[in-house]
């Protein structure tokens, strides 16, 4: 019995040897499987795709980082700098939208706040296309850039990243010509999308110049290749793709005069132009009061804003090309030009009592009591209010509205900068379709002085008195006189002519005679205007409006009278009768312009 149990003990043994050991040879197949599935992979991903992969691991730690080119310069007509970049800073995180309650803790006290608005930053921060880095801080003081600089360097996952930022050298000097920039808009975008130059992150023109030729300014970006370790830390700068600069421009605007008329104007509600009168060069263009661009370029408060937009002098307003008001007496040349291609004589002579009567109506002259008998030469030296009612009343407005269409009123000038306005020249099928009224002989007469519907801009006018100026020829007005690209290469912009006036010779002198004593006559309203060194040809006016219990003042003209070097407009809101303060606008700057001749 015993020997029996000893055997079955030993069958079971040898069983349990067996069974192990076969359990053993499995486990060292499998382990040989294993191994052999591992070398069959790295020899598959070293020999047969080995390119492959190393591109993997590389954009495992190489990144790319785009680098904003430089926003072309802008220059005076002297070479004189008005607007550069110069270096600011933005704080960066690099984990995208990741993070934890240490990043956070960390990140609040860096830059003092809470850590819920951290949070915020991290989850709706603007994020850039290619690193993934998300904007924590934009436009960082320099003095806090640094300071941050010095701290960040136990932090893995921020960095401080300098880009070119737009700075305005004097500020608010000619703020209406040069504008300002701002980030793209969505809809900007979408329409600008297939030009290689703009980006989701660009910066675009949104005003002025810097609208008119943001893609001249605007240049190339380059980017820069990156390589991170594996806490996304920059290890180094492998190397740069190049960066193309934008153009830089230079205007035809003078800083000198410019600065100086800008002075002299301070706050006043006006507008101030000047141009050389066979080219179209604009020299001198002040929109008073100016703003301020460097705010645009920083973060400012709503407050700010509001500030800026209530202000009841409107200086986000041009009033040179953006806003429209009635020309008054200046318009009155224009018309005496339509009288003289309807055969009135230059001679003819009416007699102003004071007034022109309609009906029951009464039409006044400027001047109690009247100014007698007046000819056209009178009309114009003395602004005979009169003179035009009854002639203007005679011939009908449609010759007036042919005329003035003729000299540019009515239709863009074409400046080089955007928004212009067009103005109103009204006619019996505009007054039916806007007032659903039909034309009167009295709106025939407030036409004839240069008031009723008739719109014009400051720039309009301007351009009108350079085809008188010409005798029938009217430059285009421009502000851009060339262009220097990233290269060196330079265009030169030609002048342009806008409008051929085919009148008679005998017309345009017979209306410059008259002009040339509106400022020589004792009795002329621009009498002011006058000077012993340049004879100048002018007219002074007033305009009424509805905003203001004064009336506008206006003056335009030419110098010198003979042989035209430059045209000029002045007006001022609400700046009284006579065309007072708008003429001491103009006697400045004749004076200056002589005085750095």
């Amino acid at each position: 019995m015993g020997a029996k149990m000893r055997k079955k003990q030993n069958e079971i043994k040898i069983s349990l040897v067996k069974n192990y050991k076969f359990r053993l040879n499995i486990l060292k197949i499998f382990i040989i499987l294993v191994y052999g599935l591992v070398l069959i992979r790295l020899f598959y991903m070293q020999v047969y795709n080995r390119e492959e992969f190393i591109e993997k691991s590389k954009k495992n730690r190489i990144k790319i980082r785009r680098i904003e080119a430089p926003r072309g310069n802008i220059y005076d007509r002297n070479g004189k700098l008005l607007v550069k970049n110069i270096a600011g800073y933005r704080l960066v995180y690099l984990n995208g939208r990741r993070y934890n309650d240490e990043i956070v803790k960390n990140i609040a006290e860096l830059l003092g706040i809470s850590k819920e608005s951290v949070i915020k930053k991290i989850k709706y921060g603007e994020i850039y296309t290619y690193t993934g880095e998300n904007v924590l801080e934009q436009d960082l003081e320099i003095e806090k850039a640094h300071k941050i600089m010095e701290k960040i360097s136990k932090y893995s996952y921020l960095d401080v990243i300098s880009y070119s930022k737009r700075y305005y050298i004097y500020n608010d000097l000619a703020s209406h010509v040069l504008g300002y920039i701002k980030p793209i808009t969505e809809k900007e975008y979408e329409k600008l999308k297939d030009n290689p130059v703009y980006t989701k992150r660009s910066y675009t023109g949104k005003k002025g110049i810097e609208k008119q030729y943001d893609e001249l300014l605007q240049g190339k970006d380059g980017y820069e290749y990156i390589e991170v370790n594996a806490y996304n830390k920059i290890v180094k700068k492998i190397k740069n793709a190049e960066v193309k600069p934008g153009s830089n421009l230079y205007l035809s605007i003078d800083y000198e005069l410019q600065k100086y008329i800008t002075d002299f104007l301070g706050n006043e509600k006006a507008a101030f132009l000047a141009m050389e009168a066979k080219t179209g060069k604009i020299i001198t263009m002040v929109s008073s009061p100016e703003y301020s661009l460097n705010m645009f370029t920083s973060k400012f408060s709503t407050k700010d804003w509001n500030k800026l937009i209530k202000n009841p002098s409107r200086p986000l307003i041009n009033r040179i090309t953006g806003s429209t008001y009635p020309p008054g007496s200046i318009f009155k040349p224009l018309v005496a030009m339509s009288f003289l291609e309807q055969g009135i004589d230059k001679d003819y002579e009416i007699y102003d009592p004071g007034y022109y009567q309609i009906g029951k109506w009464k039409y006044r002259s400027w001047k109690r009591g009247g100014h007698g008998y007046t000819n056209m030469e009178k009309s114009i030296i003395e602004s005979v209010n009169t003179y035009y009612y009854t002639m203007g009343d005679k011939i009908g407005h449609k010759p007036i509205i042919e005329t003035a269409s003729k000299f540019g009123l009515g239709k863009k000038t074409g400046i080089d900068l955007p928004d212009e306005k067009v103005g109103i020249l009204p006619d019996k099928e505009w007054k039916k379709v806007h007032y659903g009224e039909g034309w009167y002989r009295g709106d025939t007469v407030n036409l004839s002085i240069g008031q009723g519907y008739l719109l014009v801009t400051p720039l309009q006018m301007l351009l009108a008195y350079d085809v008188l100026a010409n005798n029938g020829i009217g430059y285009k007005p421009h502000i851009l006189d060339k262009v220097i690209d990233s290269e060196g290469k330079v265009k030169n912009i030609e002048h342009e002519i806008s409008i051929l006036y085919n009148g008679k010779k005998e017309y345009f002198d017979t209306l410059r005679e008259a002009m040339v004593q509106v400022v020589d006559s004792n009795h002329g309203t621009g009498r002011r205007l006058r000077r012993d060194f340049v004879k100048i040809a002018a007219k002074t006016g007033s305009a009424q409006n509805s905003m203001y219990s004064d009336t506008h003042a206006w003056a335009a003209g030419y110098f010198p009278a003979d042989n035209p070097e430059i045209v000029f407009v002045s007006f001022v809101e609400g700046g009284g009768s006579g065309g007072a303060i708008a003429t001491k606008a103009v006697n400045a700057f004749i004076d200056k312009y002589y005085e750095n001749k």
